[in-house]
């Protein structure tokens, strides 16, 4: 087992964090399929409104890549297929019926042979495969594609996170499951990270363990990548949510699918933040209902640094995402003037210029969806640098990118990022830029040029 000790970084020191570590478990009466948890996708929907669908029955394929499908996580009736602009797939929405209806992926699992093919088969039946992602880029791989690398995170460093080793405990005899079958479809190696002190232990000789120290962005797989086994121009990897890997771990130990996720309920406009045992794609209003504050507030699926605004068409738990987070909205009338010159004990800066620095670890703050600030030409004062674990010059790396230099930016090293790796450079940046979008734009034309 190897250490790893990250020194740039930040952790946020943001109140409502769950501290209750008791399970609530909910039982919802409506789940979606949401469009944006899959990079690119250009569905071919295989249902349509008022069809009845089982637990595992194929809902959409992917046009780009054939063979790849979405499945339903219950059983029920379609009841809205949402698009948005130049008809963009934004959710596909089941209401449950309660009932047991699932499909069987593996009948008999004592004859069953655990080879390479036939567990790509399965995985690729059961809608599985669209747990995997490949990097660069971060999108499904190809269901015809190999890997010699798949890198697993057990470990969230994440503003208002919980321990993931919590869920591992409860279904350990399905995480290493979803160990060994993942092991059987790489050529090299699976690397799992944990926390320092854990007693995570899978013993296999393709299995390689680290722990590393719990400064964000740590828990981010993109970090333990770079630490561990850098990406290059002709090398690529997979990565999976430790949450995904029991769902595999279960359907060969059972034959059938789970979408159980466990998720933090947390913010500081939750008026007591919660552990949540629900399931992919919950409603996510009907989840929170009675248990914020009053007031206007921003629902966010996913980390307050990268997550998505869930409302609307999409105000439903992301497929890869462990939070639910609540801010309270603030509009651009509500900005106060020079309110980064004034000394005051409720704000938060990376820069030393409140007197909160030496208080933020005993007294965490309220954060606003307020950014305190507004659009400027990039600053270059060295903060970038400080908060991202990254050998890469990161301040001409930004600047490439809001640029759309896509020749410089992949000689800088865009092609290891994701959008949670630029989260940190998004929240110190003095001009205001969001990073995760600007690098996914550069990402898809880097792709869509070959």
């Amino acid at each position: 087992m190897r250490n790893i000790t990250i020194s740039k970084g930040l952790d946020i020191p943001i109140s409502g964090e769950v501290t209750d570590l008791e399970i609530t478990k909910h039982v919802t009466k409506r789940v979606a399929v949401l469009g944006k948890d899959y990079h690119d996708l250009k569905p071919t929907m295989l249902v349509k409104i008022g069809d009845q669908v089982k637990k595992g029955e194929k809902l959409l394929e992917d046009k780009k890549i054939q063979g790849l499908f979405i499945v339903a996580p219950i059983s029920g009736e379609v009841i809205e297929i949402n698009r948005g602009e130049r008809r963009a797939f934004e959710s596909l929405v089941i209401e449950n019926n309660n009932n047991d209806d699932e499909i069987l992926f593996i009948e008999n699992l004592s004859d069953f042979d655990a080879n390479k093919e036939n567990i790509r088969d399965i995985l690729i039946e059961s809608g599985l495969w669209a747990n995997l992602k490949k990097r660069p880029f971060s999108k499904v791989p190809k269901i015809d594609e190999n890997v010699d690398e798949i890198f697993i995170s057990c470990l969230d460093t994440n503003p208002l996170s919980f321990d993931p080793e919590i869920f591992i405990e409860q279904n350990l005899e399905d995480f290493n499951k979803g160990i060994e079958i993942l092991s059987l479809i790489t050529s090299k190696y699976v690397h799992i990270s944990s926390k320092i002190g854990s007693n995570l232990f899978v013993e296999s000789e393709k299995v390689k363990l680290y722990q590393l120290n719990n400064l964000h962005p740590a828990g981010n797989v993109g970090t333990q990548i770079h630490c561990i086994s850098p990406l290059g121009r002709n090398k690529s990897v997979w990565t999976i949510n430790y949450q995904h890997v029991c769902q595999i771990g279960h359907m060969f130990n059972f034959g059938r699918l789970s979408f159980k996720k466990l998720v933090s309920v947390a913010g500081p406009q939750v008026k007591t933040p919660f552990l949540l045992e629900t399931i992919s794609g919950v409603d996510l209003v009907e989840v929170l209902k009675d248990k914020l504050l009053e007031g206007i507030n921003r629902i966010v699926s996913g980390s307050v640094l990268s997550g998505r605004n869930a409302s609307q068409n999409e105000s439903f738990l992301g497929h890869f995402h462990n939070q639910i987070s609540v801010l309270k909205e603030v509009e651009d009338v509500d900005r106060e003037l020079f309110n980064w010159f004034r000394p005051d004990l409720k704000k938060h800066s990376f820069l030393p210029v409140f007197f909160t620095k030496f208080f933020e670890k005993i007294n965490p703050l309220n954060f606003t969806t307020s950014m305190n600030g507004a659009d400027r030409a990039i600053v270059p004062i060295g903060v970038y640098e400080d908060v991202l674990p990254f050998n890469i010059m990161a301040t001409q790396l930004l600047k490439s990118i809001v640029l759309r230099d896509t020749e410089e930016a992949q000689d800088l090293g865009i092609l290891e990022l994701d959008e949670e790796d630029l989260s940190l450079a998004t929240y110190v940046c003095p001009s205001k830029y969001d990073y995760g979008s600007i690098l996914r734009e550069n990402l898809k034309l880097i792709e869509d040029e070959g």
